[in-house]
């Protein structure tokens, strides 16, 4: 169980920069690589967002105005989702802790702390697939106001794609590292392949953006 101080000890979005990039380069064992990847994650969101507000309101992009408003509503709910998501790595990672330090001696602990390592396991792996869900959207996102919005701001498309897309493939390394402790076999071999997929439509998608970037220079 995570008591209540250190949930708030992990709310990573509270933190000032500075202090959050400190934190990171310390023996702290939180926040890690998960929870800042989702943070980058979280600001290729805002970006796209960025993108967006900054074609609002000009009439050389009337038609796509209410597609813009959408994109802004859209990553103000992921970019709060990935903070969020920034820590719940941090929980998860307490989670399979606790269970890896449950008693190990009887048969019967044995199987206890089994169980509780697998079941933290699925836990975490589940909250790494919702991370890489989200960069997802916002790698579309991303994609639609560079081909659709100012060329001005191409460039901020670009690091909206890039960010999500590396915030997305350090999630997966934690799906992957999670699975480890999983022993249904049918789970393991469906979420490798649901993710594989998942990965290389996303990395399509970045080329696609990243291409489009490029022709706009």
């Amino acid at each position: 169980m995570i008591h209540g101080d250190d949930r708030m000890e992990m709310d990573f979005a509270k933190q000032s920069i500075e202090s959050f990039v400190q934190d990171l380069n310390s023996a702290k064992p939180m926040p890690g690589g998960g929870s800042a990847a989702a943070v980058c994650g979280a600001m290729g969101a805002a970006l796209a967002g960025m993108s967006a507000h900054m074609t609002v309101g000009k009439k050389k992009f009337a038609a796509v105005e209410g597609k813009m408003q959408q994109i802004i509503t859209v990553t103000e709910t992921l970019q709060q989702e990935l903070l969020d998501l920034s820590r719940e790595d941090a929980e998860m990672y307490l989670l399979v802790l606790q269970a890896f330090k449950l008693p190990n001696t009887t048969e019967e602990e044995k199987q206890q702390r089994q169980d509780a390592i697998e079941e933290a396991s699925k836990t975490a792996v589940v909250s790494s697939l919702k991370v890489v869900s989200a960069c997802e959207k916002i790698l579309q996102l991303a994609y639609v106001t560079v081909t659709e919005g100012s060329k001005l701001l191409v460039t901020d498309g670009a690091a909206a794609a890039i960010l999500a897309r590396a915030c997305q493939r350090v999630a997966s390394y934690n799906v992957h590292i999670n699975l480890q402790g999983i022993r249904d076999p049918k789970l393991f071999a469906n979420t490798c392949l649901m993710l594989d997929r998942q990965l290389e439509k996303c990395r399509e998608l970045e080329e696609k953006v990243l291409k489009e970037v490029e022709e706009r220079l």
